[in-house]
């Protein structure tokens, strides 16, 4: 495959997979993000009948400048903004703002440095930016009455002022709205309307905030073993005073009443003064007693709620091993880069004659006895791009799946793939009379641990049912499909090594990879 061929192919492939999210999610909300992936396809292509290579450098440099970095970005805004690193995330969205300046990012840094000043205890200087903001920034209003820790009246505002249409597709407000209905003990009303608004979340907003509001359903219940198991796996981030707050809550519920408030005690050192806010609101208002009001329909609902959360993190917690370290990926990764050091010293690595005599796949010479060609095959690359392409999949994916599987069943289950794949394509070219092709990568290989990782995530899925698992295994069906679709459109590429790889990474794991968490 030359250059120009694998830039456009990734140009389109980036603009066409934003274009299918903001359409999936809410495409009125991402008018900005089609307008910019539809300018980049159009500039790309009509460059391409000019200079097919310009048109995909400049297209990838368009892609990083305008989509990635900006995607990117603002997952990590979202990461530091909940993890209450104000300041930092304020100075992000800011530069983020120039390279994406249509979804009021500019905005959004304003509110969240008017956060970093509450947080540091400057609360007049932070209502005063609030107060500043756009009048129909529901947003920024939201944010008084929590800076301020006022639940009640910031409940009865969001409920007069924000129509249902606005309230309720907009992720940011609707956590608050949760929130607020938690604290000042709507707890049927909460668990009704998070049942209603979980599927909208997690297509609309980010799994962080699924997972904040599942905590605040939990917390508000009384439910502190599951509040734990939240705070440990997919909130771990959160501040340590704000997991602190949120498990002394939980505690009180449940009725470890002296125990929790000597806790909150604790906690009310930190200068913090939103949370000190919130402590005193938890201490002002005692939390309602849920076994006395709860309705039938929403124990059910917690009952879901805490079943999924048991399912999905448990085995986690106890059993995956965290601190297993990927040795076996960082060996593979070691050896292909020996092989192409080895290519490069005797003669390039794109030199067919030479990538022959070091010991690239070719059926009419394993055929004549060389059948340790199926073997180096899988370590060889022709060309740099090749190559990095490869090892970035390989260190990615390889490392999951290792501390999943360990570092023996990972190893068997590369080789297996990479070799049985090549072996297979030997056999079947022979057959087909085609002896003369020549046949090199760690592809094959790297598609068996794509296929190990599906099996794991079903195997986890019939342990589990979870929504979340369920999700991995359409992402990663949806990746096998686009790898196949790409090796359709691009010349050179063997679909048939890639599919046997495949099959025989998915067929291995059945037998290889047990319970998850073992």
């Amino acid at each position: 495959m030359i250059i120009s061929d694998f830039l456009l192919l990734t140009v389109y492939f980036f603009c066409i997979l934003y274009l299918f999210q903001s359409w999936r999610s809410s495409f009125s909300k991402n008018l900005s993000w089609f307008f910019v992936c539809s300018l980049i396809l159009l500039l790309t292509f009509g460059l391409m009948y000019v200079d097919a290579l310009a048109a995909g450098i400049i297209g990838m440099i368009l892609v990083i400048l305008f989509l990635i970095i900006p995607k990117i970005g603002f997952s990590i805004f979202q990461k530091l903004f909940y993890q209450q690193r104000y300041h930092t995330a304020t100075n992000l969205i800011s530069v983020l703002s120039w390279l994406h300046p249509f979804d009021s990012w500019l905005e959004k840094s304003k509110l969240t440095y008017s956060l970093a000043l509450a947080k540091d205890g400057k609360l007049e200087q932070s209502l005063k930016i609030l107060k500043t903001s756009k009048k129909e920034h529901y947003y920024a209003k939201i944010l008084t009455f929590y800076v301020q820790g006022d639940w009640k009246n910031g409940l009865n505002w969001m409920t007069s002022h924000i129509p249902a249409h606005i309230l309720f597709n907009e992720p940011d407000l609707l956590i608050y709205y949760l929130r607020a209905l938690g604290e000042t003990g709507n707890l049927n009303k909460l668990l009704k309307l998070l049942e209603k608004t979980e599927l909208f979340l997690e297509r609309n907003g980010s799994y962080l905030q699924v997972y904040l509001v599942r905590m605040y359903a939990l917390a508000f219940c009384g439910q502190v073993l599951q509040v734990r198991q939240l705070l440990q796996v997919p909130l771990k981030k959160l501040p340590n005073s704000v997991q602190q707050f949120w498990l002394v809550t939980a505690q009180m519920v449940a009725g470890k009443k002296a125990y929790s408030y000597q806790n909150l005690s604790e906690i009310f050192t930190e200068k913090n003064l939103i949370l000190k806010k919130a402590i005193d609101w938890r201490l002002d208002h005692p939390q309602i007693e849920p076994e006395k009001i709860l309705e039938q329909e929403s124990y059910r609902i917690i009952n879901r709620i805490k079943l999924e959360v048991d399912q999905e993190f448990y085995p986690r917690i106890f059993s995956f091993q965290k601190h297993r370290k990927a040795y076996a990926t960082y060996l593979l990764i070691g050896i292909n880069l020996a092989f192409f050091g080895i290519q490069i010293e005797t003669g390039g690595s794109e030199n067919l004659q030479r990538l022959y005599q070091l010991g690239a796949l070719v059926p009419e010479a394993v055929l004549a006895g060389q059948w340790w060609r199926v073997i180096t095959a899988n370590f060889l690359h022709f060309g740099l791009l090749h190559l990095l392409t490869n090892m970035f999949s390989l260190y990615v994916l390889g490392r999951f799946v290792e501390k999943i599987i360990g570092f023996f069943r990972y190893i068997f289950i590369y080789l297996f793939s990479g070799i049985g794949s090549m072996s297979i394509y030997t056999a079947l070219s022979l057959q087909a009379k085609q002896q003369n092709y020549i046949l090199m990568g760690a592809s094959a290989a790297i598609m068996g641990l794509l296929g190990a990782l599906f099996i794991i995530f079903v195997k986890e899925w019939f342990q589990t049912k979870s929504r979340i698992t369920a999700k991995r295994i359409q992402l990663i069906l949806f990746t096998i499909g686009l790898q196949f679709t790409f090796d359709y459109f691009v010349p050179h590429i063997s679909i048939s090594s890639h599919f046997w790889g495949l099959v025989l990474g998915l067929v291995s794991s059945i037998f290889l990879v047990g319970k998850v968490g073992r």
